[in-house]
C-alpha cells in the first residue's frame, strides 16, 4: 500500500525529532504549523460541506457518536486506572482520545484541577496512540472490505483529533474525507457536556469535603468551565463556513 503524503510527512516529522531537536529559533514556526495552520484549513473544510452532508448523517449516527464518545471514556479512564496511572491523569487521557486530543486535554485540565506533569504525560500518550492509529488505520479499510462512507465513519470515530482524521483517510477518498472530519466535527463538540458535567461534579465534590481538590501542581484546582472553551474556534468557524456555504454566500469559483 502507497503512503499518502501526510503520512509520509508524519513519519519524516516524527524520524527528524528522534534525531535532531529543533532549537528555540524554530519553535514560533513549529507551533504556527502545527497549530495555526492546522485549525485554519479545519475552518475552510467547512465550505466544502453542504447541508444534505449533515442531513445524511441522521439521528442514528449521531446517537452513535454520543453514546461511543462517553462509552470511550469511561472504558479508557477504567484501562488507565487500572495501569495505575493518577486520577487525573487517566481522565485527560481518557478524554484525549474520546474526544479531541490536545484541544480536549488543555481544556479539561484546569477543570478537573490537574498539574501540568499530568498534561504533559497525557498529551504524550495521547500522542503516541494517535499516530499508531493513523497509520495503522488505512490497512484496514481493505482487510475490513469498508466502503469510502463506512471507513469515513469508522476514521471519525477512532482518531484522537481533527488534523489526524485527513491524515487517516485521505489515502482512501475524499468521500471518506468528508464522512469522517463530520463525524469527528460532532466527536468535538461532546467537548462542551464534558466538561460541564465534569465541573459539576468536581463542585459537588469541592462541596462535600469542604475545600478545593488541588492537583500536585498548587496554581491548578477544579474551576467553572469558562464558555469560550466549550468549543474550540476553529469548530466554530467551521460552522460559520458550513452555513455561508450552504445559503449560497460562497461563490463556485472562490470553493
Amino acid at each position: 500500500m502507497w503512503l499518502e503524503s501526510l503520512v509520509l510527512a508524519i513519519l519524516v516529522g516524527a524520524q527528524v525529532r528522534v534525531i535532531w531537536t529543533p532549537g528555540e529559533r524554530w519553535t514560533r514556526g513549529i507551533t504556527f504549523s502545527a497549530k495555526t495552520l492546522l485549525e485554519t484549513s479545519v475552518v475552510l473544510l467547512g465550505a466544502s460541506f453542504s447541508a444534505a452532508a449533515l442531513q445524511a448523517t441522521g439521528i442514528k449516527l449521531l446517537s452513535g457518536i454520543v453514546v461511543i464518545v462517553v462509552a470511550a471514556i469511561l472504558v479508557s479512564y477504567g484501562i488507565g486506572r487500572a495501569l495505575k496511572l493518577p486520577r487525573r491523569m487517566a481522565l485527560l487521557i481518557a478524554c484525549g482520545n474520546s474526544i479531541c486530543g490536545n484541544s480536549a486535554i488543555a481544556a479539561v485540565a484546569p477543570v478537573i484541577g490537574a498539574s501540568r506533569d499530568d498534561v504533559a504525560a497525557s498529551i504524550a500518550f495521547t500522542a503516541v496512540l494517535g499516530v499508531a492509529v493513523v497509520l495503522g488505520l488505512p490497512l484496514l479499510s481493505p482487510v475490513l472490505r469498508l466502503n469510502a462512507v463506512q471507513y469515513g465513519t469508522l476514521a471519525g470515530m477512532t482518531v484522537y483529533a481533527v488534523p489526524q482524521v485527513f491524515a487517516a483517510t485521505v489515502p482512501v477518498s475524499t468521500v471518506s474525507v468528508h464522512i469522517g472530519t463530520l463525524v469527528k466535527l460532532v466527536r468535538v463538540l461532546m467537548l462542551g457536556p464534558v466538561m460541564l458535567l465534569l465541573s459539576a461534579l468536581a463542585r459537588r465534590r469541592d462541596a462535600n469535603t469542604g475545600t478545593p481538590e488541588r492537583g500536585n501542581d498548587p496554581t491548578t484546582r477544579p474551576g467553572m468551565v469558562r464558555l469560550t472553551k466549550l468549543a474550540p474556534w476553529f469548530i466554530v468557524g467551521f460552522v460559520v463556513m458550513g452555513a455561508a456555504r450552504a445559503t449560497g454566500l460562497i461563490p463556485m469559483t472562490l470553493l
